[in-house]
């Protein structure tokens, strides 16, 4: 049911934040969005990534191998997908895509929060080094 933005938005999100571009769809999926890809214009896009044709139970097997999946509805996710991820704390991001890439770019990098605290009275002598 991915439209064919939801598709390219998705790949582009990849390119753009230098992830690498892994394509995955049911075996016996027929969608437009799939035929663009393999067509000349479609090659392009995606380089020399092929469309991988896969199980719910071959996405399962590479959930250790990836570092994030992506689907565009939370209704397509397989319900073993999410229990196989659920069992390693794995996250699966299956919110809507966005036409705002600055707020769909935040599926595609890993957040690292840094913090400098500083006690509000100054130095903390001895205490600092415990």
């Amino acid at each position: 049911s991915d439209s064919l933005f939801d598709v390219l938005a998705r790949i582009a999100a990849v390119r753009i934040t230098g992830c690498e571009l892994r394509i995955s769809v049911a075996p016996e999926l027929h969608h437009p969005a799939v035929d663009f890809l393999a067509s000349k214009d479609g090659s392009q896009l995606v380089g020399d990534k092929e469309v991988e044709k896969q199980t719910d139970e071959e996405v399962i097997d590479i959930l250790q191998d990836i570092q994030r999946i992506r689907y565009a509805d939370p209704q397509r996710v397989p319900k073993d997908v999410l229990k196989a991820a659920a069992k390693t704390g794995y996250y699966v991001a299956r919110s809507p895509v966005l036409m705002d890439g600055r707020i769909e770019l935040l599926h595609y990098y890993i957040n690292q929060s840094i913090c400098d605290t500083y006690h509000r009275y100054g130095n903390l002598g001895e205490r600092s080094m415990v």
